[in-house]
């Protein structure tokens, strides 16, 4: 009897300790979020999903702008199995794709340098997510050396939770990816 209470309690614990293999960002995970670009031309939704059993959180995003070709991308987050960290790929309609990790501190997901090549040039950004209720705000720095502190400011945008269903700007197609509502 005392070893199926031991062997219980070790399954139990190691389901505890597995729970949220992502951190704090395992919370955005099956809701959506939404935020108008700070000149309120655009607005970009994100939505966050577990995918194969809880393997990987996945970000499907749209922005949407009257006027606008829709801009597409997915971030496929998964535990590191090297670090015991979480990385992440990221694709979009652009074809640029990009790979980094996230570091957790406190509420806050820290996206250390990621690199894009943009008119034959590295472009370098860094990005910061504060968690709230039923929010986040995303801050992202471009690498600047003529800034103070070699960072100038790119946005700030806070993402509300939202449901699809409540707001007329973005849709799933009938290949439930995300798409903007105006044709």
């Amino acid at each position: 009897m005392k070893a199926l209470l031991k062997l219980t309690s070790m399954l139990l614990t190691s389901q505890l300790v597995n729970a949220e293999p992502f951190g704090n960002l395992h919370q955005l995970a099956g809701h959506c979020w939404q935020a108008d670009f700070p000149d309120g031309k655009k607005t970009d939704t994100h939505c966050f999903s577990l995918q194969y059993g809880g393997a990987f959180i996945v970000d499907n995003h749209v922005v949407c702008g009257p006027g606008a070709t829709p801009y597409h991308g997915s971030t496929w987050y998964a535990r590191d199995a090297e670090t015991g960290g979480i990385s992440y790929h990221y694709y979009n309609s652009l074809g640029m794709v990009s790979s980094g990790s996230v570091a957790f501190a406190g509420a806050h997901l820290l996206f250390p340098d990621e690199t894009y090549q943009q008119n034959g040039q590295a472009v370098v950004y860094k990005t910061s997510w504060t968690l709230g209720e039923q929010h986040y705000t995303s801050v992202m720095t471009q690498q600047d050396d003529s800034h103070e502190g070699g960072w100038k400011p790119v946005w700030e945008m806070t993402f509300k939770q939202t449901d699809l269903a409540d707001q007329q700007l973005v849709l799933r197609n009938s290949h439930h990816q995300l798409a903007c509502a105006q044709p």
